[in-house]
Order: C-alpha cells, then sequence, then structure tokens
C-alpha cells in the first residue's frame, strides 16, 4: 500500500478518523485554517521557483490578494485578521530571502520511495537547499499562530521521514539538516536526526501499514484532537456531542446528569475512605448495607446486603 506521514498519523491518532478519510472518502467542509495555509504555501513556492531573483514584495502581495478572496470567511472580522497576518507573513518571508547563498535544489518536491516489496512511502518536502559547506535542508514552511517548540521540533516523526526521503533521492547527502519555519513569527528552529531514529520511524510507518491493511474494525481511540475533528457527527464517541444543541429526552438526560453526581460524589468520598482503611489497618468495612472491600490496586468493590 502507498502509506504517507498524514495517513500514518491519522490511523494511529484514530484508526476510525483514518477510514472516514481514507477509504471512504468523506467530503468535509474545507476548514479557513487549511485553506490559508495553502494559500501562503503557494506564494512562498512562487518566490523560491524564481531563485535566484528575487521577486517583489509587491509582486508577491498581488498574487496573495487575486487567491485570498478565493476562501470563504464566516464573518468579516475573521477575514479581516486572516488578511493582515497574511500580509505580515509575506513581508517576513520577503525580507528573509536572500539570493545566492544557498543553492535551492527542490521545492514541493514530491517522493514516492519503496518501504518493502509491500508497501510505499509518500509525501512532499517545501524546499531543500544545498548548502555552501555541502550539507543539505529541508526547510517546511508553517503558517501556525504559535510556532512548536525545540524539544517538539526535535521530536517530530515528520522530520525524519523527510531526512530518509533526502537520502535516498540524493544519495550523496551525508548531512542532512532539518527545519521548521514558521511564517508568522519568522522563527526557523533546526533540528538532526540519528541513524537509529530514522531507522525507528521508518520501521514504524512500515508497522503502521501493516496494521491498516490487516485492521477490520476501525474503532474510534480518544485523543486530544477529537474536538476538532471533520467527523464527530459519525463517530460513536462524538456524535451526541455534536448534536448536544438539539438537546435529549429529558428522562436520560437526568438520568446522566445524576450518574455524573453520584460519581462526583464517590470521588468526594474514596479519599476519606481510604484514610480510614489505612489508619486502621483493614482492607474491608463491613456495613449493615453491605461490605466495602479494598483490592491491592487500591480500587473499591462493593457487596451489597439481600
Amino acid at each position: 500500500m502507498r502509506i504517507s506521514f498524514s495517513a500514518y498519523d491519522n490511523f494511529n491518532g484514530c484508526p476510525l478518523r483514518y477510514k472516514f478519510q481514507y477509504i471512504d472518502r468523506i467530503l468535509v467542509p474545507k476548514k479557513i485554517e487549511l485553506e490559508f495555509g495553502s494559500l501562503m504555501h503557494n506564494v512562498v513556492e512562487y518566490a523560491l521557483k524564481k531563485d535566484p531573483i528575487i521577486p517583489s514584495l509587491e509582486e508577491l502581495t498581488k498574487l496573495y490578494k487575486d487567491n485570498f478572496t478565493k476562501i470563504t470567511f464566516e464573518n468579516d472580522l475573521k477575514k479581516s485578521q486572516y488578511r493582515g497576518v497574511g500580509l505580515d507573513m509575506i513581508k517576513t518571508f520577503h525580507a528573509s530571502l536572500t539570493p545566492g547563498l544557498r543553492d535551492t535544489i527542490a521545492t514541493e518536491k514530491r517522493f514516492y520511495l519503496p518501504l518493502n516489496e509491500k508497501h510505499t512511502l509518500s509525501g512532499a518536502i517545501d524546499r531543500i537547499d544545498k548548502l555552501p559547506f555541502g550539507a543539505y535542508e529541508v526547510i517546511d514552511y508553517k503558517t501556525n499562530f504559535k510556532p512548536k517548540t525545540q524539544e517538539d521540533v526535535d521530536k517530530d516523526k515528520q522530520l525524519g521521514i523527510y531526512r530518509y526521503a533526502v537520502e535516498k533521492l540524493w544519495p550523496e547527502a551525508k548531512d542532512v539538516r532539518l527545519s521548521l519555519y514558521f511564517l508568522r513569527s519568522n522563527m526557523k528552529i533546526t533540528t538532526t536526526r540519528r541513524d537509529e531514529e530514522v531507522e525507528e520511524v521508518i520501521n514504524d510507518v512500515i508497522k503502521t501499514a501493516d496494521q491498516i491493511e490487516a485492521e477490520k474494525e476501525f474503532a474510534p481511540k480518544r485523543n486530544p484532537l477529537c474536538d476538532w475533528c471533520d467527523f464527530q457527527h459519525l463517530c460513536p464517541l462524538m456524535k451526541q456531542k455534536s448534536n448536544i444543541d438539539n438537546s435529549s429526552p429529558q428522562e436520560i438526560d437526568n438520568i446522566v446528569e445524576q450518574y455524573l453526581d453520584a460519581h462526583q460524589k464517590i470521588n468526594e468520598l474514596e479519599p476519606q475512605i481510604q484514610t480510614h482503611f489505612d489508619s486502621e489497618k483493614i482492607e474491608a468495612f463491613h456495613h449493615k448495607k453491605g461490605v466495602v472491600t479494598r483490592s491491592q490496586n487500591g480500587k473499591f468493590s462493593i457487596r451489597k446486603n439481600s
């Protein structure tokens, strides 16, 4: 099978989201953030392909404005905010262009590389430069409002995949630098990868591809991105929440409320019971209504008297 970093990341985050996106190919509304990011990447790519000539700031600004009108915003305020942010990014990016100091050997470089006899790795790299001292540098442009930390970049698995790709495409590349360039803050964070780190992420991609091919259930998996998932209305973990404004029947709503209140009360009482068990050196409390027993892992179980 052909697997990209996005597919690899999606499946490990939530198999059901992977199924909806890559197997069922369910269409979802375009997100403003993605459309804006795509526009900024197009402007950057246009400028880089002019190297060693620097296009004027006016030229880049016109390209941006002409295509910005194609993005649909929910209100004029958000449209104005994004428009201003984009113009600032272009000014910052244009000021950073320094032709002649490095050789840009590829932009938006697509790759399809065999991982083994079964799987192929696909992807695209924003920019690859050959530096004056012989090293290669991958630059991935980001439009994030908040840049990542150095620690995040050092652990970024996609950058490990990029190093693998560069060394396969340019076998002479023995020194590969990996950079994320955050356009809004004009910040570039650079890292490297050891051979064993690259091998580890590639083996994990192969393992994931095998799991995808063998998967039957594609069960949902709760993760930090659930609240922003495009498929909440289809997911058994989230679809009730996505319809919460229509309200549930009053009876079940009351039952769930009582259930949550009961758990809250349990959470308040259990520490007090734990303290009593510890002080009295007991593991069970016999009450006229039943017995509360503490297991070795500290959890309580209840046996009610008939």
